[in-house]
């Protein structure tokens, strides 16, 4: 806001100089023809001045000394006069003019002159302007760097392939330039650039791949900003057939949804699909090199792609401490604090939080990956229930069948470690200030749930619908909830059980509280849902009942940022 003022007002005062606009000119009062010429009084028995607020005084001009006849010329935020040195009367005074007390105005806006908050705040955002210019530069090179690291790049108008990267952070990059390998390698003239430059026309190609990734809540990688716009007036060979290619992570409610709307729209201008559009989840190698041959097979072409994206920096954890809990109706399920392994790592991490070797901050409902001893398997992803305030990386996991993460977790004893980093997930955070929060989980989906009641500090209005197997075996936190229950963190806990006499879920629960949902809902409330894809699937069709009174649906409110989901 700050560079957006300086802006507007430098403009406005630039366009005046160079005579765009033209400058209020106030000529100020002529002087006056009569003036007493009688001796003249003390400054501070001058009636004119002594009426004058020191805070609209802008200029105030003595008389020549021994000069009966000149006066004192007075300016100030109204206008502007002369006083009679003898008799203090105020002599031809003018008021300002519209205009130029509109050029005040903004030359004070500009300045921040006589407005100390206003300079504090244009002060701060001038020494912003360096670290924008700096930090822009570094991501326009790294962006710029990446996209020229394609060799014997075939000139757009001669290419038979056209391959289209959207990229954020770079990593798509390096499956683009897998497959630009494969097809060149295959015996085709390929041209490789960001979905930015997209060309009126390819002449000569027969075969376009968009390679994307997506950005934030469903939006477009910065390398792809433009190319819907562009797309508009695109001009497609009938012989040129495509296939998209998309990038994300499954944990994120729009998974790959920018890859989707990239389909859709090409297919609108009259593009055959090669195949249909594929999504990969969390880079994985495996999944690229599969969809590689099922290319080469739809082109009859051989393709063999491979592209190990590069691995996340990890960290060494050692298990501290652990509660069990589900034995007795088989569904094992363990609370894992783990800290940090050595002492140089925590060090590194209290000394600087944003360095080379430091640790990154993260905060409950973030996610840990954790990589399984076995080689070459992808990273599994647990929802954090602790902060790094807290001091311990908190996950609830339960134990699958076969699971090999899983398995690999309930095995460790206190001490064992293992390695791990973290994934920034800001799409699943509870909404600050007082509106209400309903948080709904099952089973090990307590776990960021109750990371967001533990933080809770403020006590906002926050109620907990959980569901799990047994109250007796799997009531996981149950000491931790009584707790922020007494010290009001927690305003309300509702639980289900399925094993229970009365073999109850959470839907029911919900269904039990429609009416007070729905008036929290009314007043801005906010919903999250944790847990097995069943289970979210089952609370939003109950949720969809519970809205239809108020002529809402659960689309609107994720479109509002007030029903967010972390299933898997």
């Amino acid at each position: 806001m700050g560079l957006l003022l300086s802006a507007l007002t430098g403009s406005f005062m630039s366009a005046q100089r160079f005579g765009l606009i033209p400058e209020a000119s106030d000529l100020g009062p002529g002087f006056p023809a009569e003036v007493s010429g009688g001796q003249p009084r003390p400054v501070d028995r001058l009636q004119a001045l002594s009426q004058v607020d020191l805070n609209d005084l802008r200029e105030l001009v003595f008389p020549y000394p021994d000069d009966p006849q000149d006066v004192y010329s007075l300016t100030t935020t109204g206008g502007s006069g002369f006083v009679d040195q003898a008799t203090g009367e105020l002599l031809q005074f003018q008021p300002r003019s519209t205009g130029s007390v509109v050029q005040q105005w903004i030359m004070r806006l500009h300045t921040g002159e006589g407005l100390w908050w206003l300079g504090l705040i244009l002060g701060v955002a001038a020494l912003a302007v360096p670290a924008l210019s700096v930090t822009g530069t570094i991501i326009w090179w790294q962006r710029r760097r990446l996209s020229l690291q394609t060799q014997d790049n075939a000139a757009a108008a001669e290419a038979d392939v056209i391959v289209l990267v959207g990229s954020e952070a770079g990593a798509t990059w390096g499956f683009a330039r897998a497959l630009k390998a494969g097809l060149t390698k295959a015996g085709y003239r390929v041209h490789c650039a960001e979905m930015n430059a997209l060309a009126h026309s390819y002449p000569r190609a027969g075969m376009l791949f968009v390679l994307t990734s997506t950005y934030g809540d469903g939006d477009a990688p910065g390398s792809a900003g433009r190319f819907m716009d562009r797309l508009r007036d695109f001009r497609a060979g009938s012989a040129l057939k495509y296939a998209v290619l998309g990038f994300g992570d499954r944990q994120f409610p729009n998974f790959c949804r920018f890859a989707l709307e990239v389909d859709e729209a090409l297919a609108g201008k009259g593009l055959s699909r090669i195949q249909p559009v594929e999504l990969i989840d969390r880079c994985s190698a495996a999944r690229f090199s599969e969809w590689g041959d099922r290319l080469g097979t739809a082109i009859g072409a051989q393709l063999s792609l491979s592209h190990d994206p590069v691995p996340p920096r990890t960290f060494r954890l050692e298990l501290a401490g652990r509660v069990d809990y589900g034995l007795a109706v088989q569904a094992p399920t363990s609370i894992l604090r783990f800290r940090l392994a050595d002492a140089g790592q925590r060090w590194r991490c209290w000394f600087s939080r944003s360095g080379r070797n430091s640790l990154p901050v993260f905060e409950a409902g973030d996610l840990l990956g954790i990589l399984p001893p076995q080689e070459g398997q992808d990273a599994r992803f647990y929802s954090l229930a602790s902060s790094a305030s807290d001091g311990v990386f908190e996950i609830c996991v339960r134990k699958q069948p076969g699971g090999l993460c899983s398995g690999y977790l309930h095995g460790l004893k206190p001490g064992d470690s293992i390695e791990a980093f973290i994934r920034q997930n800001p799409g699943f955070r509870p909404a600050t200030g007082t509106v209400p929060v309903i948080l709904i989980g099952a089973g090990a989906g307590i776990g960021p749930l109750t990371g967001f009641i533990r933080k809770n500090t403020a006590r906002n209005p926050m109620y907990l619908y959980w569901g799990g197997r047994s109250a007796n075996s799997d009531f996981l936190y149950q000491p931790e909830l009584g707790h922020y229950l007494e010290d009001r963190r927690l305003t309300g806990l509702s639980t289900a059980f399925s094993r229970s006499d009365e073999r109850a879920y959470v839907q029911d629960r919900l269904r039990q509280d429609q009416t007070a949902l729905q008036q929290m809902i009314d007043t801005g409330a906010q919903v999250l849902v944790c847990g097995g894809r069943d289970m979210a699937a089952g609370v939003k069709q109950v949720f969809e009942e519970i809205l239809r009174p108020l002529r809402m649906d659960v689309d609107q409110l994720r479109a509002e940022g007030r029903y967010l989901e972390d299933v898997y």
